[in-house]
């Protein structure tokens, strides 16, 4: 089972990193189920937060 928070930290990472990816590309290391639905439920909590933002081609996450 993977936590939230942590998938949080993971993504922020990256975005720090690379300031903006694509939004599939989140999901390409996740190892098991709960590994996705943890990243997703990451990325709506930072949308949700205004760390993040979807770009309009739905297919672009970036730090705001």
């Amino acid at each position: 089972v993977v936590s939230v928070n942590s998938r949080i930290v993971v993504v922020m990472k990256l975005l720090y990193r690379k300031k903006r990816t694509s939004f599939l590309s989140l999901f390409e290391s996740s190892s098991d189920r709960s590994e996705v639905v943890a990243t997703f439920l990451a990325v709506l909590e930072l949308m949700k937060n205004k760390r993040v933002l979807l770009e309009s081609d739905g297919k672009t996450i970036r730090l705001l």
